[in-house]
């Protein structure tokens, strides 16, 4: 059997509509997928909406409606949103709420079972007595148990990263009922995850399988040790029932992933073929592409399920950062909280494509859109230089030349050459993600292909020697047709507007150095792209400032100390030393700081969705010094940094020397 591929975007959940964020990962699977059958490769490129978990069934009686008919609303609207950006599926967008995904998860299940690597053992929860049932992580608040933050999730901490158990928060609320939950007993299904550690090791550090910076980060969790998965949820609960069990259900993570299997079945069998030809096979290599925040499930949970199970390895998971706007996390009242809708309605998708692109690497790095430097990118990149190529010498063709193509500059000698380089590792960047690096190189090449028409002047030659300037304005359309063709997997509709009116086949990376045929007519120019307006981005930002008002916070009360608790509190002048980021965590920085004759202290600080590590260096922040060190999942923190504002910002000394107390 030849070499296939599978690949594979993680699977948004069913329960709101597609985002920036979101399609930022899927843009750079399309692009990629798109240029392995620009290779002439073998691919399979499946999706379909996440569709289980309490959010889900919550959220659709709060609509009034079924569960299934709220998952096929949001299906339905996910595809025509990936649709206007592009991006089509094989077998087309699907869901894991399936037959199909329920019988692979049951085989699953029942062959980890089989091997012994299922146990059951009962479990402490909380429960909802107004409601009757136990209720998960995320359907609890209360106050974090080490920072005495209110108002947190079940499982992690916003304010001090901290992650713990439902059962240590401190005056814990149901989110359904309002009620404070009680502790119930209920038995669980538990794969046991340790047993698969020693293979996970080998495949996690296989050539090829992992980015380095996210082998740093698993080499952390198999050190502290892999933890037996919880992976059944009591009812009610939308979701598949575990065989042989009444009221329980498979967790939304063991039967989502199982997903990539049964959305293969669908597609293969509409190719006249067999999910055991991907999943069973060696000839077959899958690519997983992930945003970094769920790089546990994917490297760690799902490959040991499918150890257990059987099943052929994902030959890599590929992990992208996430999208900031402005340099900002996506913000609804700033207006960057930008729908992929939205977003069509007022700018060419396409042009978004071409500027994510422009910032995709292999790196695990967030990527920001720039409001201001998304229209300069594509009006001064785009529009200015690669298009610019096509737009000028084509007319000039049928001025002069009557349309019909000549032969190639002999004279062109470095730009032809600059162009045989660029085309011959275009496909090796795409494959290796490096989209960024793919971009700058064919603006480098319009750059010199405009250089050439601009230097070579055939308007004025056209006179006095036409044949030369046909072959001149040949040249341009040459080198123009090679930088829009190494763009189609990023641009194709603008690809193939410009096959359509150069009257050739489809452009290959086997077939794009081809010269065009001599004496052959091409069609007039016509429109390939359009400008960016300023006023079109405004109206994108305004719009998306009005999609959804952020009710209105009331004033918090403010719970009164004694004097001898607030005098018990040692705040300290402290010298930042070095800040780095800490791998791993999309919150913490990891901070040395000296207080003068108290030595120096590493603080675990949650600031870094909101600065640069590196700003804080050589500044001088206040700390609490007597606050007793707590040991987090990355390290232990001696003290805190205090901040302020929205969003927090340390608070700075500027005449304080390190080890001055506040008082």
């Amino acid at each position: 059997m030849s070499e296939r591929y599978l690949v594979t975007p993680a699977l948004v959940y069913a329960n709101g509509p597609i985002h920036l964020g979101h399609m930022v990962e899927y843009v750079q699977v399309n692009i990629f997928v798109r240029a392995l059958r620009m290779a002439g490769k073998d691919v399979l490129y499946v999706a379909g909406a996440d569709a289980h978990g309490t959010p889900i069934e919550i959220n659709a009686r709060k609509s009034g409606i079924e569960p299934t008919e709220f998952i096929e609303k949001w299906r339905l609207a996910h595809s025509k949103s990936f649709s206007s950006f592009g991006i089509e599926f094989d077998g087309g967008y699907g869901s894991t709420h399936t037959p199909e995904n329920e019988k692979h998860a049951q085989i699953v299940f029942n062959r980890l079972k089989e091997r012994g690597h299922i146990s059951v053992r009962d479990v402490e929860q909380l429960f909802d007595q107004e409601e009757q049932r136990f209720l998960p992580d995320r359907l609890i608040r209360g106050t974090c148990p080490k920072c005495k933050t209110a108002d947190q999730y079940g499982d992690s901490c916003e304010a001090c990263g901290s992650t713990y158990r439902p059962t240590e928060l401190i005056d814990p609320k149901s989110m359904l009922s309002g009620s404070t939950p009680v502790l119930k007993s209920s038995s669980h299904y538990f794969f046991e995850l340790s047993k698969y550690s020693e293979r996970l090791e080998l495949w996690t550090n296989a050539p090829g399988v992992l980015q380095e910076e996210v082998k740093k980060s698993l080499a952390k969790w198999m050190q502290e040790g892999l933890k037996d998965w919880d992976i059944s949820r009591d009812g009610p609960y939308f979701g598949f029932k575990i065989p042989g069990e009444d009221n329980k259900y498979f967790y939304v993570w063991l039967d989502a992933p199982i997903g990539y299997i049964s959305l293969t079945e669908k597609a293969a069998q509409a190719l006249g073929r067999k999910v055991e030809d991907y999943w069973l096979s060696e000839d077959c290599k899958v690519f997983h592409f992930i945003g970094k925040d769920i790089v546990y499930f994917h490297t760690l949970f799902w490959p040991a399920m499918l150890m257990g199970a059987g099943y052929h390895l994902p030959y890599s998971v590929c992990v992208h950062g996430m999208l900031t706007i402005n340099g900002e996390k996506m913000s609804k009242s700033r207006g960057t909280f930008i729908l992929a809708d939205s977003f069509a309605q007022h700018v060419d998708p396409q042009m978004f494509r071409f500027y994510i692109a422009g910032k995709l690497t292999p790196k695990i790095e967030d990527i920001d859109l720039n409001i201001e430097e998304f229209a300069d990118r594509v009006n001064s990149g785009l529009v200015n230089k690669v298009v610019n190529v096509v737009s000028r010498a084509i007319p000039l063709l049928h001025r002069y030349c009557e349309g019909k193509i000549g032969g190639l500059d002999q004279e062109a000698k470095a730009l032809i050459e600059k162009a045989h380089v660029v085309a011959s590792r275009a496909f090796e960047l795409y494959y290796a993600r490096d989209t960024a690096q793919v971009v700058r190189e064919v603006l480098e090449l319009s750059e010199e292909a405009n250089k050439y028409l601009q230097d070579q002047a055939p308007w004025k030659s056209a006179q006095g020697n036409p044949e030369h300037a046909r072959n001149v304005l040949t040249t341009g359309i040459w080198a123009g047709k090679i930088c829009i063709g190494l763009l189609k997997p990023i641009l194709p509709i603008l690809a193939e507007k410009l096959e359509k009116i150069l009257q050739i086949e489809e452009i290959s990376f086997a077939n794009i150095q081809d010269r065009l045929p001599e004496g052959s007519l091409i069609l007039e120019y016509s429109h390939l792209v359009t400008r960016i307006e300023t006023t079109k981005m405004k109206e994108l930002v305004d719009s998306s400032a009005s999609v959804e008002k952020i009710p209105e916070k009331k004033a918090p009360e403010i719970k009164h100390i004694d004097f001898p608790t607030f005098a018990s509190v040692d705040m300290r002048a402290a010298q930042v030393l070095s800040a780095e980021n800490v791998e791993g965590s999309d919150k913490l920085i990891s901070v040395r700081l000296s207080l003068g004759e108290l030595g120096e202290r590493t603080i675990l600080a949650g600031l870094k969705p909101y600065l640069a590590a590196e700003s804080l260096v050589g500044k001088t922040v206040l700390v609490v010094a007597n606050l007793a060190p707590r040991k987090m999942r990355f390290g232990t923190s001696e003290g805190m940094i205090l901040a302020c504002g929205n969003p927090p910002q340390p608070i700075f000394l500027e005449k304080a020397q390190p080890g001055d107390k506040i008082s």
